[in-house]
C-alpha cells in the first residue's frame, strides 16, 4: 500500500480517537459506560459491557461510511469528479475542518441526543451494549458529524475506500471507551475522574490536530489546485 493510503488511515484513526474525546461524545461514551457497570449483566463486567459498547460505536460509523461512500462511487460522474479533482476537494474541507476544530466559527451547539438510557435495560444483556453502542454512535454531536462526514468521508471517497477509513474512524473512537472501561473495571468509579485526563488530553490534541488538518488542507491546495509543489 501507498504512503498517500497510510496516511490517510493514519488520520482516520486519529480523528476517531480525538472526536471520542472531544466534550459532548465524551459524556455521551461516559455515561453510558456509568450506566452499563450499574444496570447491565455482572457475568460481563464492565470492560465486557465497554468492549461490545465500542465494537457497537465501529460497526455503525463502518456501515455508514460504506452505504454512502459505495454508493457515492458507483455514480460514474462522481467516480471520476473524485478520481480528477479528489484533491482539490479535500483542500479547502481539511482547512475548514481545522478551523472548526480551532473554534473559529464559533461555540455552535453543545450537542444533541436522539437517545434515551432508559430504554436500554440491564436484563438486555450483551445485544443491549451492541446495540447502545451502534445508536449512540447515530446521535451525532456537532464536532462528531463534521469531522466524520466533513473529513472521513471525503477522504474515503477520495481514496476509493468505503471500509477501511470509515472502520479506522469507528476503531479510534472505540479507543477511549475501551480505556474508560478499564479505568471503571479496575476500580476508578468515578466517571469524572476518567473524563478529567480525558479533557486534558483533548484541549493539547484538538489544536494540534486542527494545524495539522489546517497544513495539509494547504499543502494539497498548493500542489493541486495552484501547481506550486
Amino acid at each position: 500500500m501507498s504512503a498517500d493510503f497510510w496516511a490517510a488511515a493514519a488520520t482516520a484513526l486519529w480523528t476517531g480517537v480525538l472526536t471520542s474525546v472531544s466534550p459532548c461524545p465524551l459524556a455521551t461514551n461516559l455515561t453510558a459506560l456509568t450506566w452499563l457497570s450499574r444496570s447491565g449483566s455482572r457475568r460481563l463486567g464492565v470492560l465486557g459491557h465497554g468492549l461490545l459498547y465500542a465494537a457497537g460505536r465501529a460497526l455503525a460509523y463502518l456501515v455508514i461510511g460504506f452505504l454512502l461512500v459505495k454508493s457515492l462511487l458507483s455514480a460514474s460522474a462522481f467516480s471520476f469528479f473524485m478520481q480528477k479533482y479528489g484533491g482539490q476537494a479535500l483542500s479547502p474541507l481539511l482547512v475548514l475542518a481545522g478551523m472548526y476544530m480551532l473554534g473559529l466559527f464559533g461555540a455552535g451547539f453543545g450537542g444533541f441526543s436522539l437517545l434515551d438510557l432508559a430504554r436500554f435495560k440491564g436484563r438486555g444483556g450483551a445485544l443491549s451494549s451492541l446495540l447502545m453502542g451502534a445508536l449512540f454512535a447515530l446521535a451525532f454531536c456537532p464536532v462528531s458529524a463534521a469531522l466524520y462526514f466533513g473529513v472521513i468521508l471525503p477522504l474515503a471517497a477520495a481514496r476509493s475506500s468505503p471500509v477501511s477509513l470509515p472502520l479506522l474512524y469507528g476503531l479510534g473512537t472505540a479507543l477511549p471507551v475501551i480505556g474508560a472501561a478499564v479505568a471503571l473495571d479496575l476500580g476508578l468509579r468515578k466517571a469524572g475522574a476518567v473524563g478529567g485526563l480525558a479533557g486534558r488530553f483533548e484541549r493539547w490534541a484538538k489544536p494540534a490536530t486542527a494545524w495539522v488538518f489546517i497544513a495539509a488542507g494547504v499543502y494539497l491546495g498548493l500542489k493541486y489546485i495552484f501547481g506550486i509543489i
